[in-house]
């Protein structure tokens, strides 16, 4: 494994991927929650030095760029940024100097900041980014004390790289240590450490358990992870990373969680215009016609299939929690336009059923399977 200060000398097209999905999404979050009328912070628990060495800008330069305009307009706004190592940190100091936002950075591990992050929550919108540099860098419940102010209603999102693939990887080379006649020993201290990681024992079915490959137990892995989420956040969205598209397996997933059902179609949005840049630069752009794989086509009988399968599941819905339904059954592919358009073919065809007259779907329209 790469080091971390070697990782910073170049973003590598893995982070430029997921680094799009940041950008994308903050501009309309922060649309939306400025209505709030409430502070704003964005805080990044794993900072790094702010700019990579080929000049490309890092998370917190993102994000002040998003922030700024907000900032400009009178709007209230943070960023919270923080890094455990000693040199980067300087360089994180070095290069918000000058922010056109307000800045506060913190030098150390972000769980020793955790409270200071739950008592703005009290008062301010938080958006919380984590981008570790290998999976045991975040356990699941370090950032409990902030995740418990959305019981209380705070606005509270959150935005985690689950090293999901690293995860196999390290837990697999484990298998002669807390692996014993098949059965994963659960007393084992290596065992108990990874369970804190994961934020549960799921996982032992799913890499020791289970046939499967290490692409497809990473998504397990991911989609398990961001269940476990839900203690805190009813909508939840995760996507694979890859460095190329005929890589089998993924370099991580990004995890998303927030307490607002608004917030995932604009998060899918956000992975999905990203996943088409990614589709577009290898496939389309710079070719005199695109030859991007057949799955990567818009298919609307492929989408249908994916709402009928989601029917099939809430039976009698709203239009809108199938849709949404439907997106965090196969997030980051289809965007909901594409998704009303397939549930609104599905009514046509006879195959969903429907209590709006018309071609049009009305709000409170309710939808369910006819076969």
């Amino acid at each position: 494994m790469e080091s971390p200060d070697s990782f910073f000398q170049q973003k590598r097209p893995w982070s430029k991927y997921k680094d799009l999905i940041l950008d994308y999404y903050l501009v309309p979050y922060l649309q939306k929650v400025k209505l709030l009328r409430r502070p704003i912070v964005v805080v990044d628990c794993f900072a790094g030095p702010g700019r990579f060495d080929d000049g490309l800008p890092g998370s917190p330069l993102i994000i002040a760029e998003k922030l700024r305009p907000l900032c400009e307009g009178g709007a209230r706004v943070l960023g919270l940024y923080i890094e455990k190592k000693a040199q980067r940190y300087k360089q994180l100091v070095r290069n918000t100097e000058g922010s056109p936002i307000p800045v506060k950075t913190r030098h150390g591990e972000f769980r020793d900041h955790v409270d200071e992050v739950a008592d703005l929550a009290k008062t301010c919108t938080v958006f919380i980014y984590a981008d570790p540099f290998k999976p045991s860098d975040i356990l699941f419940d370090d950032l409990r004390v902030v995740y418990d102010r959305t019981k209380s209603g705070s606005s509270i999102e959150t935005l985690i790289n689950f090293m999901s693939f690293g995860f196999v990887r390290a837990v697999s080379g484990l298998r002669s240590r807390i692996v014993t006649d098949g059965v994963v020993r659960e007393d084992h201290e290596l065992t108990a450490r990874w369970d804190n990681v994961a934020g549960g024992t799921y996982w032992h079915n799913i890499v020791f358990g289970a046939s499967g490959s290490e692409d497809d137990k990473a998504d397990q892995l991911a989609a398990s992870y961001s269940e476990n989420l839900a203690r805190w956040f009813k909508w939840r969205l995760w996507c694979p990373i890859r460095e190329k598209y005929a890589d089998k397996n993924p370099k991580y997933h990004l995890v998303f969680g927030s307490p607002s059902e608004h917030a995932v179609d604009l998060m899918n949005r956000a992975m999905v215009k990203a996943r088409r840049k990614f589709i577009e630069d290898g496939f389309i752009k710079g070719f005199l016609f695109p030859n991007q794989p057949e799955k990567e086509v818009f298919n609307l009988e492929e989408v249908i299939k994916l709402v009928l399968a989601t029917a099939g599941v809430t039976n009698k819905v709203s239009w809108r929690k199938l849709r949404l339904c439907t997106t965090m059954a196969k997030p980051g592919t289809y965007t909901d336009s594409e998704f009303n358009r397939a549930i609104k073919e599905a009514i046509r065809s006879g195959r969903l059923g429907s209590d709006c007259p018309g071609k049009k779907i009305e709000d409170n329209a309710a939808v369910w399977p006819l076969r």
